[in-house]
Order: C-alpha cells, then sequence, then structure tokens
C-alpha cells in the first residue's frame, strides 16, 4: 500500500504543475479555433490531459532528483538516465510467470511486489481505452483502440531502456490488456454516456 501512494503522491506533483499550462494553453486554443464549447467534453479533456500526465511521469519521464547540498548551499539538479538494476525480457509471460509461481531475489513476496506490478499495470492503463472511444467518436472500434494501445504501450517500453528503467514485453501484455478493460467498461456505458456528452440518440455503433 506504501508503495503505491507512493507512486499516487509522484503522480499527483507533475498533475499539479501541468494543470496551470494546459488550462491556459487550451482557452488559447478554443478562441482562436472560435468553436462551440461543450463543457462536459472540455471536462473530459482535462482528466484525460492529466491522466496522461500522470501516466508518463511514471513511465517515459526519466527519474531526476534536486535539491541544494548542506555543506556548499550550491543547487544540484540529476537525471538519471541509467540503474544497475533495471533489466530488458523480451520472452512473453516469462515474468507473469515469476510474479504468479516462483519465489526468488527479484520477486520476494506476492502479496506486494507481484500484486503491485500485475494491477498497476492494468489499471494504470484502463483509462486510456476507456476515454479515448469517449472523447473521439472515431476510435469507437475495438481494432483501433486494441491497435493505439499497443503502439502506445510499446513506444513505452522502448523509451524505457533509455531512461533507466526495465523493458519487458509482458508489461507490454498488461498494459494493453488494461486498455481493453477500460475499452470493456467503455462499452458498458456506451448508451448512456454517448447520449450525455454528444446530445444526441445513441446509435448502434461498430466494434470491430
Amino acid at each position: 500500500m506504501g508503495l503505491i501512494l507512493m507512486y499516487i503522491q509522484s503522480m499527483i506533483g507533475y498533475i499539479i504543475v501541468a494543470l496551470p499550462f494546459y488550462v491556459v494553453g487550451r482557452i488559447v486554443l478554443l478562441k482562436k479555433r472560435q468553436k462551440q464549447i461543450m463543457i462536459m467534453n472540455e471536462i473530459l479533456m482535462l482528466i484525460f490531459v492529466l491522466y496522461l500526465v500522470g501516466l508518463a511521469s511514471q513511465t517515459i519521464i526519466p527519474r531526476w532528483n534536486m535539491g541544494i547540498v548542506s555543506d556548499t548551499g550550491e543547487f544540484f539538479f540529476n537525471v538519471h538516465l541509467s540503474n544497475e538494476i533495471s533489466k530488458v525480457n523480451l520472452i512473453p509471460f516469462y515474468t507473469l510467470y515469476q510474479y504468479i509461481f516462483e519465489t526468488n531475489t527479484n520477486v520476494d513476496d506476492w502479496n506486494s511486489v507481484s500484486l503491485l506490478n500485475i494491477s498497476a499495470n492494468l489499471l494504470l492503463f484502463s483509462p486510456f481505452g476507456f476515454f479515448i472511444p469517449l472523447i473521439w467518436e472515431k476510435w469507437y472500434s475495438f481494432k483501433r483502440v486494441l491497435f493505439l494501445g499497443l503502439t502506445v504501450t510499446c513506444f513505452i517500453e522502448i523509451i524505457q531502456m533509455f531512461i533507466g528503467r526495465s523493458t519487458d514485453i509482458d508489461d507490454v501484455i498488461l498494459n494493453t490488456f488494461g486498455i481493453l478493460i477500460g475499452y470493456g467498461v467503455f462499452l458498458m456505458l456506451n448508451l448512456t454516456i454517448v447520449k450525455l456528452i454528444h446530445k444526441k440518440t445513441p446509435q448502434k455503433q461498430r466494434v470491430f
């Protein structure tokens, strides 16, 4: 539980910093385009963008630290692009097998490490599969969401190879499945949400 709270606190910090920049930028853009503002859509866009900022903070933004040296009073800012414990796994289900069936130095407690990694990879990406088709009608298709999910998760894992984070094909599997969970939730709520957001009678949508 402590690890989860630590991740959430880290995400909130980035979100707070990004919030005013997004709000100001969005207002300027809307005024420039002079389009009708749909309040509900804008709220959803705000939530989604802030979610993406939080997601990026835990996936593709390098680890860093800054402060002031107590002895000298000098300011320091360090970006960590390497990590001795980071690893690369390209064997599907290898890490998942370790999480579930093995106990070793890398996975020493199912209730904490394994459960955290599996649930985090699923839940962290679920909002992606929910908000994408909700905000943009052209992404109603299951195939499009699946393609986008694979593309995004593969991109993240590739980036992680160069910023001192572990790269794992099982993360791609879990993240994509998490996106599909979010998409499944969207489909279950589709009729009600489409009517509310787009202010029209929902029609049967093609999901393939």
